[in-house]
């Protein structure tokens, strides 16, 4: 090893690996740690269209078309889960609403509710305006906050500097994959360890 290689000082990536496995007749799907051999896009991560347009980085018509594209896809693209309790053990305590109060289609189920959304930092990137979630596995009560960590409804992994920040450093993978079908998502976590499968209707 080099003098120096292992400094705290080193350049660090902030990627994500998203890996999509599928199955027959399911869609069985995990994300892996964090891959600095993976490309990477700059994104940005606002929790509402006052925040986009507040900033200035991308035009009013961008971040207005943004916050239009995210509210539609939202009711079709949020991950089910059977249970408040299942939905919370990912995106914390009140993170989670029931499905009904959002829209039919995704009546019968709980789903996160949304924290925001993320664009590309110039539209030269062409990149798809995808809804967040939070990204919360604490237990209620441990108290933290949360630390700019969020989900996108395909399952990948977007990490901010902090909650306040807008800057991202995302794996391509994640940034240009999106999804509008909704998942319904087993036991063991939405982005964890746990699997989904397609929701096929409302309920």
């Amino acid at each position: 090893m080099q003098p120096g290689s292992g400094r705290p000082g080193s350049k660090r990536s902030q990627t994500v690996s998203l890996v999509l496995l599928l199955g027959v007749g399911a869609a069985a799907w995990g994300l892996a740690r964090r891959d600095p051999s993976q490309r990477e896009e700059d994104a940005l991560v606002y929790r509402d269209l006052a925040a986009c347009l507040g900033q200035g980085l991308r035009s009013r018509e961008d971040c207005e078309s943004a916050d239009r594209e995210v509210r539609s896809l939202y009711p079709q693209a949020a991950p089910r889960y059977a249970t408040n309790g299942d939905c919370e053990a990912h995106h914390g305590c009140g993170g989670c609403t029931a499905g009904g109060f959002v829209s039919p289609v995704a009546a019968g189920y709980f789903i996160p509710t949304l924290s925001g959304f993320m664009i590309g930092r110039t539209p030269e990137q062409k990149l798809p305006v995808q809804p967040l979630y939070r990204h919360e596995t604490r237990p209620c009560g441990a108290g933290g906050g949360h630390a700019g960590s969020y989900c996108t409804s395909a399952g990948g992994r977007v990490w901010t500097a902090s909650s306040g920040s807008s800057s991202a450093r995302v794996s391509s993978a994640v940034a240009h994959t999106s999804t509008s079908s909704p998942r319904v998502v087993a036991s063991g976590g939405f982005g964890g360890t746990g699997h989904a499968v397609s929701a096929h209707g409302g309920s």
